[in-house]
């Protein structure tokens, strides 16, 4: 049985460890709510078929991006909505929405989700612009 010292090694612990992408010349691990979002956003970024052994891993977010700006607000939300359920076990969605900025192109998905083994509501805001390059931070 693990000894929990702390909230912070318990959740750690519970969420698992990794490696922070991108890797810029050194290596920088990397641990619980943060794993947990970069993961996240991994899947959000990764076409199906484009993991190794994994075909079916991914979200079709990154087809939509020459798409009207309202059928990508929709199908991104139901992409999006689809991709987590099936591809991430530590979180339960609550709730995926979407802002469309007309003038910008800018479609603002916003990811509402518990973190099943805290309890702990988040929320993740995932920027995509339509007829552009995907970029987030």
């Amino acid at each position: 049985m693990i000894k929990i010292k702390s909230a912070t090694q318990s959740l750690n612990e519970r969420l698992g460890s990794d490696l922070g992408f991108p890797i810029s010349g050194n290596f920088q691990p990397i641990s619980g709510l943060d794993l947990l979002i970069q993961d996240i956003q991994q899947l959000l970024l990764t076409l199906p078929g484009e993991r190794v052994n994994r075909p079916d891993f991914g979200c079709y977010l990154r087809n939509l991006i020459w798409e009207n700006l309202d059928v990508a607000s929709e199908a991104g939300k139901a992409s999006i909505y689809e991709a987590i359920e099936n591809f991430e076990p530590r979180i339960t969605l609550t709730n995926v929405d979407s802002t469309i900025n007309q003038n910008t192109g800018l479609i603002i998905f916003n990811i509402q989700f518990v973190v099943n083994n805290t309890d702990t509501a988040l929320n993740l805001v995932f920027p995509f612009r339509a007829g552009t390059n995907l970029s987030f931070s």
